[in-house]
């Protein structure tokens, strides 16, 4: 389950959109729906989501995707690559909220 509140607020103070830190959470929440026990935090304490950010390599057109995938993505579509920018987002976040 991800920081939702916690990542919203650093998001606001590092001037992003709200609109913006909007559409990212919805498409983490998207992604930890889509993906068989797939938990952002879980990720980003194994390997800082490497795992996860493979998945979404080359548009999702992978065959590692297809093993773990229970929803809907757009996988091929170029839509994709905003998922992985969520992400990649999302482990920024928990590096500094780390430490």
């Amino acid at each position: 389950m991800i920081n939702e509140v916690e990542f919203k607020i650093y998001s606001e103070k590092h001037k992003v959109n709200k609109k913006v830190i909007s559409d990212i959470i919805s498409r983490l929440k998207k992604i930890e729906k889509s993906l068989e026990n797939c938990d952002l935090n879980d990720e980003f304490q194994k390997n800082c989501c490497k795992s996860l950010l493979n998945l979404f390599a080359k548009n999702g057109n992978n065959n590692e995707i297809k093993k773990v995938l229970i929803g809907s993505l757009p996988i091929g579509k170029y839509s994709m690559s905003t998922y992985r920018h969520a992400i990649k987002k999302y482990v920024s976040f928990m590096k500094i909220n780390k430490s």
